[in-house]
């Protein structure tokens, strides 16, 4: 089943349980992440995740989220709780920019799969109880955009990996943990062939459930 495939990284279109809904314009899908920065920024004060997320080498004061813009985002990103690229992700979203969108959301996953693989577990349960919250919230939409386009879905995990092979990790000693980080880029790499080898049935399976294939 296609769904087996994708559900792991966020579903890309709705399963089973979920085809009676209405399908959702893109206009309409877009519409829902205006908001997005503040809901998370909501998720952000329950998990008291603030200093962690902007806890970069030299910050003197916790930030607010709201007053970052996308540009320092990005720039600082290495340095960065991986969460921030997914509100990076949903602001692009919202503003039309599914392509770059996909590619933050897959280095935000790679990353925050990382840190919670490597993190102490009392120390990662707030940060799976987050991750689960905008894999839903946040990559959830973003896949429904970019899987309808295989070549573009491809394209952002390659751009993932990239990212993440070439920048440092801010919260994770790479040489310390490299085994672990080589595993969960395996994982994501077969992932990206899963994809590779299925577009045929990923393009039926989301006509079926109203989704528009690029």
């Amino acid at each position: 089943m296609v769904g087996s495939v994708l559900t792991h990284h966020g579903e890309a279109f709705r399963t089973a349980k979920d085809r009676r809904a209405p399908a959702v314009s893109p206009r309409e899908s877009l519409k829902r992440f205006h908001d997005m920065g503040r809901w998370i920024l909501a998720l952000f004060a329950l998990f008291g995740l603030f200093g962690l997320v902007f806890a970069w080498p030299g910050a003197a004061e916790e930030l607010d989220l709201s007053k970052l813009s996308n540009q320092k985002i990005i720039a600082t990103a290495p340095e960065l709780h991986p969460s921030a690229l997914y509100v990076l992700a949903a602001r692009l979203l919202a503003q039309g920019k599914g392509q770059e969108a996909a590619n933050w959301m897959y280095a935000g996953q790679l990353r925050y799969r990382i840190l919670i693989a490597t993190a102490k577990q009392a120390a990662s349960g707030n940060d799976r109880a987050l991750f689960g919250a905008l894999t839903e919230q946040v990559g959830r939409p973003v896949n429904e955009y970019i899987a309808g386009d295989p070549d573009e879905w491809i394209a952002a995990i390659n751009w993932a990996l990239e990212w993440d092979d070439t920048n440092p990790n801010g919260l994770v000693d790479k040489t310390e943990h490299a085994a672990i980080i080589s595993e969960i880029r395996k994982n994501l790499t077969k992932f990206r062939d899963d994809i590779d080898g299925r577009r045929d049935e990923i393009a039926r399976e989301r006509s079926k459930n109203g989704l528009k294939n690029r």
